[in-house]
Order: C-alpha cells, then sequence, then structure tokens
C-alpha cells in the first residue's frame, strides 16, 4: 500500500468516525429527560385535605421543566407546573374530593417538548365521605323563586374572615354547596371554587369569556352559568368541563335557574329566553322584543317561569316554551322577578314602579317608589319585599304595597340587589365600595368599606358569613366577629 493510499483511507476512517460520533452525540441529546423521582409525600390524608408529595427532576442542560401530575383521579385532568428549576425539589399539592386509594405519578416535560417516563407511583389512602350537594344559597337571590331570604344568620358586628385577590372585577354571586363551599365568577375568565376557610379548591378557565352573571348549582354538585362569549356552560364538581352551547349575543347580567327536572332557563342580550336539559339539549326558546338582562324566576310549582326584557313586558311562560301571558310596564325591566309565598311576582322597572301581579298575570298593585329600580326585590317568608332603587335607597313594603319603611344607605346609587337574613337583617352593596347593614326596622347596623365598587348582589353562606365581590377584583368574606 502506497503512502498516498494509507492517508486516502486514513481520513475516510476519520470522515465516517466524525460522523458516528456526530450521530451518536445528536442521538443522545434527542433523548428525553429521565423520569423524575418521588422524594416523600403524605400517605393518608381525609377528604378535601391538601396532600404535599415532592419530587425533583433534572434536565441535562439545566433548563426549567414542566410537570405533569397524575394524582389517579380519573374525573381530573393532569395538573401542569410549568417553569420549575431543573434539579430542584418541587412540592405537588392536590386534594381529593372522595374517599379511596389512589396512585399518584409525575412525569416532567422539558423546552424542546420531549417526555420523560412516568415515576414510580405514590400510594395516596384517602378517609372520609363524600358531600354533595346544593346549600341554602344555590343559585341567584338563594333560589328558583329569587327569594333573597336566608335560613341563617349573619354577621351583626362582622370581621373580614378571608379574601381572594384576583385580576378583574368580581360581580357575580356566590353560591354554596352543602359543605360550605362558595362558587363565584369573575371578568377574569374564571370559574372560582373555594372551601369554606378560604382554601382554593379548583379553578374553571373559560378562555376568553368573562363571567359577570351567577352560576346555579345543581343537587349532583355541577355549575350552569352563562358568559360574555355567548355560551352557556355546565362545569361538574371536579371543574371540568361537561358541555358549553352557543347563543347569539352575550349573557352578562342574566344568571341560571335551574328546576327539579334538570332544566336551565337563562336569558340573553339576543332578546331569547333559553331553556336546555341537562345535557345541553335545547328545549324551546322564547323571542322578546328586547335584552333580557334579568334571571328567570319560577313560580312555586316550577310549572311557569317569569322573565323581564328591556322591551318593557313581564313574560310568563310554560314548561313547554309557550307564552301564557304578559304584563306590561312603563320602561325597560332590568332587574329579575321574584315570587312570594303566595305565587304573586314582583318586579321593579326603571319606570320607578314596583309592580306585584297574580299568577294569572292581572296586576295587584304597584309603587311609585320614585327612582328607576335595576334590582331585584328580595321576599321574606312572612311576605315583606326589601327592594333597592337607582337613587340608594331601600325599601321595605308589606304584601298590599305599603311602605314598612325605607333608608337612605348611599349617596352613590347602587344597581346590586338586597340579600336578607334569618332575621330580617338587610345586606346590600353600594358603588361607594360599601357593603352595608340594615336591621329589620331599617337601621343602619354598620358599613364594611372595601375600598372598590362593588354592584353585585351579596350572599349568605350557612355558617352565617357574607360573602360579595367588587370592582377591585377582590372577593371578600365577612363573618361575627
Amino acid at each position: 500500500m502506497t503512502a498516498q493510499h494509507f492517508h486516502v483511507r486514513l481520513s475516510c476512517l476519520l470522515a465516517c468516525a466524525v460522523v458516528f460520533l456526530s450521530a451518536c452525540a445528536t442521538e443522545e441529546s434527542e433523548l428525553p429527560p429521565a423520569a423524575p423521582r418521588i422524594i416523600s409525600g403524605t400517605d393518608s390524608v381525609r377528604v378535601d385535605e391538601r396532600v404535599t408529595v415532592r419530587a425533583v427532576g433534572a434536565d441535562e442542560e439545566g433548563r426549567p421543566l414542566t410537570y405533569e401530575v397524575d394524582w389517579g383521579d380519573d374525573e381530573r385532568e393532569l395538573q401542569t407546573l410549568p417553569e420549575i428549576e431543573s434539579g430542584l425539589f418541587v412540592e405537588l399539592t392536590w386534594q381529593y374530593f372522595d374517599p379511596g386509594t389512589y396512585g399518584m405519578r409525575c412525569r416532567v416535560v422539558d423546552a424542546d417538548g420531549r417526555i420523560s417516563a412516568w415515576s414510580e407511583t405514590f400510594l395516596i389512602h384517602v378517609t372520609g365521605e363524600t358531600r354533595i350537594g346544593q346549600g341554602d344559597w344555590r343559585m341567584f337571590m338563594r333560589d328558583p323563586q329569587h327569594t333573597g331570604h336566608s335560613r341563617f344568620q349573619g354577621p351583626s358586628v362582622p370581621v373580614e374572615k378571608w379574601r381572594y385577590e384576583g385580576a378583574s372585577p368580581i360581580r357575580s354571586s356566590a353560591v354554596y354547596d352543602i359543605a360550605g363551599t362558595a362558587y363565584f365568577g369573575s371578568n377574569e375568565f374564571l370559574l372560582h371554587s373555594f372551601y369554606q376557610d378560604g382554601r382554593l379548591k379548583w379553578q374553571y378557565w373559560t378562555g376568553t369569556a368573562r363571567i359577570p352573571n351567577s352560576p346555579a348549582l345543581a343537587p349532583d354538585g355541577s355549575l350552569f352559568f352563562g358568559s360574555s362569549s355567548a355560551n352557556i356552560y355546565r362545569v361538574n364538581r371536579y371543574g371540568n368541563k361537561l358541555w358549553n352551547v352557543s347563543v347569539n349575543a352575550p349573557i352578562l347580567s342574566s344568571s341560571a335557574v335551574l328546576d327539579g327536572m334538570g332544566r336551565v332557563y337563562i336569558g340573553s342580550e339576543d332578546h331569547i329566553l333559553y331553556c336546555l336539559d341537562s345535557t345541553g339539549n335545547l328545549e324551546w326558546r322564547v323571542f322578546t322584543n328586547g335584552p333580557i338582562r334579568g334571571a328567570p324566576a319560577l313560580s312555586r310549582d316550577e310549572t311557569r317561569i317569569y322573565v323581564g326584557s328591556a322591551d318593557r313586558l313581564l313574560y310568563a311562560v310554560d314548561r313547554s316554551g309557550g307564552v301564557v301571558w304578559t304584563a306590561v310596564t312603563n320602561a325597560p325591566l332590568s332587574g329579575s322577578p321574584s315570587v312570594g309565598v303566595d305565587g304573586t311576582i314582583y318586579i321593579g322597572s326603571e319606570d320607578r314602579f314596583l309592580y306585584a301581579f297574580r299568577p294569572d298575570g292581572a296586576l295587584r298593585w304597584k309603587r311609585d317608589l320614585r327612582s328607576p329600580i335595576r334590582t331585584t326585590p328580595a321576599v321574606t317568608r312572612d311576605g315583606r319585599i326589601i327592594t333597592a332603587t337607582l337613587d340608594g335607597r331601600v325599601f321595605c313594603l308589606d304584601e298590599m304595597g305599603n311602605e314598612i319603611w325605607s333608608t337612605d344607605y348611599t349617596l352613590s346609587g347602587g344597581e346590586g340587589s338586597p340579600a336578607v337574613d334569618v332575621r330580617g337583617t338587610v345586606y346590600i352593596g353600594s358603588p361607594d365600595g360599601n357593603l352595608t347593614a340594615l336591621s329589620a326596622t331599617g337601621r343602619i347596623l354598620w358599613r364594611y368599606d372595601s375600598e372598590w365598587p362593588v354592584h353585585g348582589t351579596p350572599s349568605i353562606g350557612q355558617d352565617g358569613s357574607v360573602a360579595f365581590g367588587n370592582d377591585g377584583g377582590f372577593f371578600i368574606v365577612l363573618r361575627e366577629r
């Protein structure tokens, strides 16, 4: 072999080696990260208690990792924690809503999208019992009749129990399940769920849909609500979407109402009252001649649905979607109707009158309250009607429309509706940032300054707390000192 041939062969061998080593390096760099390791964790908890598991994962180049956690709860999606420092011990937390034994595991995703294998499985034993069901305040103004009259006593000397700080106004009222968990919407595209002690349970993100109205809670723990994206949603008790149905215009201030058959009723800016079954199928719709901004209300026997429209009419609709009667007022109807113990329907109008209609649509009486009414009246079990006017005044009337008392509660006006506790104490918010409590005789008991306008309606929980949101993005819960 000549020297020239030797050098040629050597060059070829070196080139092949370079190619081989480069291929090996490329192949090695394309490998996914190693599976993370479970270091320690809580292996026994009760339902709704916090579980903490410590894990660690590493990236060869030291880049941040995204953790994906499978908590073994088939009803819920993977938990995702982005931008976790490589090699850092991370605490993964969760709550289980049902008893049982769950196998938890996790994996990591690197910056190039490569996914590791799953870690070993960590077993968690959960004891206790599942608590599913509606609380006392289960939809806007408490119930399908919008009575706004709680069976529980609110605070007489309030102190802040806890608060949530969000990023945008909260005008949705809270609803409660049987365990005292609060659910409410916000303008930051979230439906929130908080335990009674203020711990976050879950949040459902709609993407781009604001939720300025109140959800309605079903007996199975699922929630129905409208949104600014012209969609009606149903979310299950785990915070997962079951379905959404599109309508023709945003649903802003009309809240969902549920009947005992599982049907949901809600109005829209498209002038339509919708009725859907529990699976999201449209059963019927009723057209009006103006936007529907109040929530529908149901008769005591749930055979009639009452809804007001900006076309000045109050509609009575039967279960099949037929209009039974309409009653005319002299200005748009912005608030919701409420239904008394005897079946009388009460609704305020921007013509300054509070109207009382019999179940057959006949006018029983109307009372001039000297300022437009955009709120929903509360109706107590002893027949008193509590309503608020745009000039910042609260009126208490008897069943015949006679004034029992009236009180100026704010100088800034207001569009929030009153909530009434079992003692007759009235709680109402105002644009000056205050939540005001008035006695059963109309005397101002206290004011709580939240520092931001309060446009929504407060809710009363089973533990005697009063909860409300404001335009600063705060959701505030007050309890007895």
